[in-house]
């Protein structure tokens, strides 16, 4: 099967050209127009002048969560903005009414909300009385849930806090439903996400209609696990059905450590690959919970730690063994600043990428960055402009001035040499379309947040490298033979945007649709 495209403005990552031919899977010839109407062809598309990229790689995302949210009520901006709004919202629920459903929400930001604090169980249970209620908070790490959540779950006062979390509590010592941090959410995850095999295969599948309308091929899931379903045979399954995106697996240290586990689980689908492991070394930002060198803005607090040295120790001994990466939750200065003096002389153990990616590396000074570079070990920063654009008031609120500038610095990530791509860890942030690529692309450019705040514009980058950071650069994030780019012998990954983001106002890329999408030269239906 030959295709070309001509008169179109594809950008290969290096230049512009005009045509393409594809030759089943894979780019087969670049140039002009008029030479392509030469070359005889199976079928001509004319992309009448259209922007077309490579498409793009989100190496940092949580498809498995995002197709939860799918069906739940989204309760953050621009949609709700208090805490009565959130109420409002989940009573429009499709679930309300229904024997032993749940109810649920997504993306709530205490900083957004009017009332500026967290809804309790007392605010939830304005919900209903009878079924239980669950709304995720925007870093995908906590949660809210009502008093019929917290009675399934088990939770009373005499409940102590899990590891890597805390439980909410009023001043009687009664828990209030607020659930801080992972170790928390799991209690409730616990008594709620009761599935089978095929139903999450059957909410893995939609996925490709949502990354199709985002023009991501390619994307990681960072939170893998083993049980109760592997998420290697899950995603095999759906990927021998209609799921064309590429994806990469990251298991979970936890995993690792409950089930005693030697080696990582293997897929059974070309297309799904397993690349590494995955552990938290603090929480985020916006909730004080990430680990900071010096108190939050007038507090005394500096967040608290999830995994130690001995975490990062086994975690090297692991990767090393089964010759896979490893990826660390790091937002605060503290937590990053462990994890460079815990393996910044050690030797890698890959070469063909990185050994150690830094997951959102969100406070990053000077110092720590020359650190970086002159380390021994090869790392690599994946990080999220997304969320100081989407959060800049928590941030704001929880950091100094000082800090605030050292938020996701991207010009000086890539000054500094280490490797860097963007991503979104969607649903992970207080915003209605968090794996919006044009949303980061215009923060990255613009360097201007959600409401016009100035979010340090000496760390603005131009379109092209911010084009690159979701396509090559993140491309070589993880271990591939592609390189992104729509050069002659690489898979035919390709987007059609509804406009020229070279000669559009930055403001306006959120408008921006995907026209046409190809993964291996299959052109995917919207």
């Amino acid at each position: 099967m030959k295709r070309i495209l001509i008169n179109g403005k594809i950008f290969t990552g290096e230049k512009f050209v005009s045509a393409m031919e594809i030759t089943d899977e894979t780019i087969s010839w670049i140039g002009d127009s008029q030479t392509a109407r030469k070359r005889a062809a199976d079928e001509v598309v004319d992309l009448k002048g259209r922007l077309t990229l490579p498409s793009f790689w989100d190496v940092h995302t949580h498809p498995l969560w995002i197709s939860e949210t799918l069906g739940s009520v989204a309760c953050t901006p621009p949609n709700v903005f208090s805490i009565e709004e959130m109420i409002a919202a989940l009573k429009n629920s499709p679930q309300v009414g229904k024997k032993d459903a749940w109810i649920e929400g997504w993306g709530y930001d205490e900083s957004k909300l009017a009332e500026s604090r967290t809804p309790t169980r007392h605010d939830l249970d304005k919900v209903s009385t009878t079924q239980p209620v669950y709304v995720l908070r925007s870093d995908c790490h906590s949660c809210a849930v009502n008093s019929v959540a917290l009675k399934l779950a088990g939770i009373t006062k005499e409940t102590p806090d899990p590891f890597g979390g805390m439980i909410g509590h009023f001043e009687n010592g009664e828990p209030n439903g607020v659930m801080l941090e992972n170790g928390a959410s799991k209690l409730i995850k616990a008594v709620k996400e009761k599935d089978t095999f095929e139903n999450v295969v059957k909410r893995t599948l939609k996925l490709a209609a949502h990354y199709r309308s985002r023009g991501i091929g390619v994307i990681s899931d960072m939170i893998s696990l083993v049980a109760p379903f592997d998420y290697a045979e899950i995603y095999s399954e759906a990927a021998r059905r209609t799921l064309e995106q590429e994806v990469y697996l990251y298991y979970s240290i936890d995993e690792i450590k409950r089930f005693n586990l030697t080696k990582l689980p293997q897929p059974t689908h070309p297309h799904v690959h397993v690349a590494g492991i995955k552990l938290f070394m603090d929480g985020t930002i916006s909730n004080r919970t990430a680990r900071v060198k010096k108190p939050y803005k007038n507090a005394t607090t500096t967040g608290f730690s999830i995994n130690t040295a001995k975490d990062l120790q086994l975690a090297y001994k692991f990767a090393k063994e089964n010759n896979c990466q490893i990826a660390i939750h790091a937002m605060g200065d503290a937590a990053i600043q462990l994890i460079l003096d815990t393996y910044g002389d050690l030797q890698p153990w890959l070469s063909d990428r990185p050994s150690v990616r830094i997951e959102h590396a969100t406070l990053l000074d000077d110092k720590i960055l020359k650190q970086f570079r002159d380390a021994k070990m090869n790392f690599a920063f994946v990080t999220q402009i997304i969320f100081l654009y989407a959060e800049y008031a928590a941030y704001f609120q929880n950091l100094d001035e000082k800090r605030l500038k050292e938020c996701y610095p991207l010009a000086s990530m890539l000054q500094s040499g280490v490797p860097t791509a963007l991503s979104s860890d969607a649903p992970a942030t207080a915003w209605i379309k968090p794996d919006d690529v044009f949303a980061s692309l215009a923060c990255a450019v613009t360097r201007l947040g959600a409401n016009g705040e100035d979010l340090n514009h000496k760390e603005a980058i131009d379109l092209v490298t911010a084009l690159s950071m979701y396509t090559k650069a993140a491309a070589g994030m993880v271990e591939t033979a592609q390189t992104a780019m729509l050069t002659v012998g690489q898979s035919a990954d390709i987007i059609v945007l509804s406009q020229d983001l070279f000669n559009v106002d930055p403001q306006q890329w959120q408008k921006t649709t995907i026209e046409k999408m190809y993964l291996r030269g299959k052109e995917l239906n919207a």
